[in-house]
């Protein structure tokens, strides 16, 4: 064992000294481009016009090697450091971070209790191949996930490794225990890129030339007002009676159509009517899962419980790719053995460190920090709205997943400009939606009244720029060069 310790201090000790000394690109062979400052500030810093040289540098590398499919960029920056609710770039700007790496960050940055749960399983054993020999790691998380995941009925979980391939496992678990191949699919909502979980996609035009359009895979239209809910609920009744749908696939909150809300009851009517038909509510939480809606759970809002329930994105904090579905034991176990896994399930460190998340969200309140910061923001980028109707079309959302839809009707590129001047002034915001038209604000959920203030502050001033046509042309410019996004 000795030898063991030693090897153990030793990467402890390199660990410190990379984080120290920011050690990235040192392999052998690898240009290393660094941030000017190791020392990571926790306050906004844009001094390089962004994106600036190193970040550019560094996006011509990528052009060179990666292909185009893996990068939508959003303003050209890399991001290189982060602290707290804070990220920096390869260039030395430091951004308040409203995006947390696609929701993943959801403890923010240098959370150490995350790191060290996944540093110290990795140092023991990196993998086990879980299909093949348990491991302990992986077990305590199932645990977890099935006690915390909702509905008051035994439940189990398949651990995967991204959201797409868990989405993909509930299209196959759904058709071996109802025997039945089709799914309801909402329009705009985004499930994954993989051979069942994209084309149970509705977003834009991703599934084009790659997927053809199946019978197996329904579209209808997300309901967002009463009158929609009650014509959705009456066509997917219809065609429930038919006897060919396994289930219906959806967000409870849409997050890449651009955090669009579903119409007051329309889940609890919608569970119903499944229950009547012996169909399955599969309820996508990627996004919206581990806290961000100021629950542990957006479906936890509706009063329901789903079938089936995915869970990746925030679920390690960003730290480690891992993902999850739970649900019914009974339609879990109807998969035989080897018919849902993978070499890296039940991966140890990542299983460590998706517990250590779980932890940290309970003992420090996190949902309820979400809630609480969530009301704060939502309600002043609705004073801001009222005040700039002609540029803002609304604010919504629950807990910190929230939009601000860009009123895109004169400009189509308003989103991304909108979006762009905010990135200029020190808030780092997504955007998404049919249009590109809505700011993605879906920050790490630690962040305090202070920093959820400066996103609103920062949203005003650039709606008065957009008013009065003071957003400057370079911006403009750069959106052109730059912005791409889905």
């Amino acid at each position: 064992m000795s030898g063991q310790l030693n090897r153990r201090e030793m990467m402890k000790s390199i660990a410190s000294l990379s984080v120290a000394g920011g050690m990235v690109g040192l392999l052998a062979g690898c240009e290393s481009v660094q941030p000017e400052s190791v020392q990571m500030k926790e306050e906004i810093d844009v001094s390089v016009s962004p994106p600036g040289p190193k970040s550019l540098e560094l996006l011509e590398r990528m052009k060179k090697v990666v292909g185009r499919t893996n990068y939508v960029g959003l303003y050209g920056v890399a991001i290189a450091d982060g602290a707290g609710a804070y990220v920096a770039d390869l260039d030395g700007n430091v951004y308040l971070d409203c995006l947390a790496a696609a929701t993943t960050n959801v403890l923010g940055y240098s959370h150490d209790e995350v790191a060290e749960a996944y540093f110290e399983a990795a140092t023991r054993m990196q993998n086990s191949c879980f299909p093949y020999s348990t491991n302990v790691y992986a077990v305590e998380l199932a645990e977890n996930l099935v006690r915390i995941a909702p509905g008051d009925f035994p439940k189990k979980a398949l651990l995967g490794l991204s959201g797409s391939d868990s989405c993909g496992g509930s299209i196959e678990a759904m058709r071996k225990f109802t025997g039945r191949t089709a799914l309801i699919k909402f329009e705009n909502a985004y499930h994954g890129s993989t051979g069942l979980s994209q084309p149970a996609s509705g977003f834009r035009s991703l599934n084009e030339g790659v997927y053809p359009p199946s019978p197996d895979f329904i579209s209808m239209p997300f309901p967002v007002t009463v009158e929609q809910r009650d014509e959705v609920l009456a066509q997917i009744d219809s065609m429930l009676s038919e006897g060919n749908i396994g289930a219906v696939m959806a967000e409870p909150i849409q997050g890449d159509a651009g955090i669009l809300m579903p119409a007051e009851g329309f889940f609890p009517m919608l569970r119903e009517k499944l229950d009547a038909h012996g169909a399955l509510l599969i309820v996508d939480e990627v996004q919206s899962g581990m806290g961000r809606s100021g629950k542990w759970w957006a479906i936890d809002h509706e009063g329901i419980a789903p079938d089936i329930m995915i869970v990746a994105k925030g679920l390690s904090g960003g730290y480690a790719p891992i993902s999850a579905l739970v649900g019914r034991q009974e339609i879990i176990d109807a998969l035989a053995p080897a018919q849902h896994l993978f070499t890296y399930t039940g991966h140890p460190p990542a299983s460590a460190a998706a517990t250590a998340v779980i932890r940290t969200i309970e003992k420090e309140d996190i949902a309820g920090n979400a809630s609480r910061m969530g009301d704060r923001i939502l309600a002043g980028l609705r004073e801001v709205q009222q005040g700039y109707p002609d540029v803002i079309v609304e604010g919504r959302g629950r807990g910190l997943m929230l939009g601000c839809e860009i009123n895109v009707s004169k400009d189509e590129l308003a989103g991304k400009i909108f979006a762009m001047r905010c990135m200029e002034k020190g808030a780092y915001f997504g955007y998404f939606g049919d249009k590109q038209q809505v700011l993605r604000i879906e920050p790490p959920l630690i962040i305090d009244e202070g920093q959820s203030d400066l996103i609103v502050s920062t949203v005003g001033e650039v709606a008065k720029e957009m008013q009065s046509g003071t957003i400057p042309q370079t911006t403009i410019d750069k959106v052109k060069s730059y912005a791409i996004g889905l």
